[in-house]
């Protein structure tokens, strides 16, 4: 893994060295939590650490190169690559070919828009892959906006091991940059993907999600509802999200989310909850500190984060 690891690196720098200083960017997600849980690891650490390379080679075709860090092997970092893809603007719509970022939770990260204090609501709690492997077509018409991913089903940290793709859908109307751009906007999502339970038997995934979201006027709010059915092991579960952001000053703004799980609702296990509040300050271009607490269950956090991008 480490020769992997240093492989990859070799590989950035290599791209890196004949590519303008205006292709590459990058962005670091650092944090320090203290909980006061028994045996709780307090400390400083990385979250995220893209370095990210895109280059117009026309005005059809465009790529994206995209590395990070595992933060789980703490303190070697071992750096792999979460995007690697090629986009072809076409009369019909984008296509795009490669290890890409999943359709089903963009918009609402977006409008979440506190990523580097914690994944969105689908993401935290897997109810999809952030990025995979596969080959996507988005369209625009007037303010709608549609996608469709064919991809391998395993995320971009696991190899293919069958011969089934997971299918993926997205619809949008509105705005779907809210964390940019005032607006509103509201859609759906949809993925289904069968997988082999033994040598007769194949069943699926499938998550289903509704989203919608506001931004105007210094306040900025997203509400979100999934369910995932497993039909191997006849296990559904459902995921509420409620998130707000209200900018205070132009560099100062206070955040809030609650989610609310239900892991398997056919059989009424008991409800988890996680909660974040939180207040946001740039002291200048590049640089935000974020400090917030956190619950779930029984469990408080406070946590510190940090993002600095160049």
């Amino acid at each position: 893994m480490r020769t992997l690891s240093l492989i990859c690196y070799a590989a950035v720098l290599s791209v890196s060295t004949v590519i303008s200083a205006q292709d590459i960017s990058g962005n670091v997600f650092f944090n320090y939590t203290h909980s006061g849980e028994k045996d709780a690891v307090n400390g400083f650490g990385f979250r995220r650490v893209y370095i990210t390379i895109n280059k117009k080679v026309s005005d059809s075709i465009s790529y994206k190169l995209q590395t990070d860090v595992d933060y789980n092997n703490s303190p070697q970092y071992h750096l792999y690559i979460k995007i690697a893809k090629v986009d072809w603007k076409t009369n019909f719509g984008k296509v795009v070919v490669g290890l890409q970022g999943m359709n089903m939770f963009k918009v609402q990260e977006n409008t979440w828009g506190h990523r580097y204090v914690e994944k969105s609501a689908m993401d935290q709690f897997k109810y999809s892959a952030s990025a995979d492997l596969g080959i996507g077509m988005y369209r625009s018409i007037n303010k709608f906006g549609f996608s469709t991913l064919i991809t391998n089903g395993s995320g971009y940290k696991k190899s293919e091991t069958d011969s089934h793709k997971k299918i993926s859908f997205r619809t949008v109307y509105g705005e779907q940059k809210l964390n940019k751009n005032d607006g509103f906007n509201v859609g759906g999502v949809y993925s289904t993907e069968p997988y082999d339970v033994d040598s007769v038997t194949v069943k699926s995934k499938t998550v289903i999600g509704f989203f919608g979201g506001y931004s105007g006027k210094g306040f900025r709010s997203g509400v979100e509802w999934s369910r995932k059915n497993d039909a191997g092991i006849d296990v559904t579960s459902q995921l509420t999200s409620l998130y707000g952001n209200y900018r205070v000053k132009p560099n100062v703004a206070v955040f809030m989310r609650y989610d609310k799980v239900s892991p398997n609702t056919q059989e009424s296990s008991e409800d988890k909850n996680y909660m974040i509040a939180g207040l946001e300050f740039s002291p200048g271009k590049g640089l935000i500190i974020a400090p917030n607490y956190r619950t779930a269950g029984s469990e408080n956090v406070i946590v510190l984060n940090f993002e600095f991008k160049f």
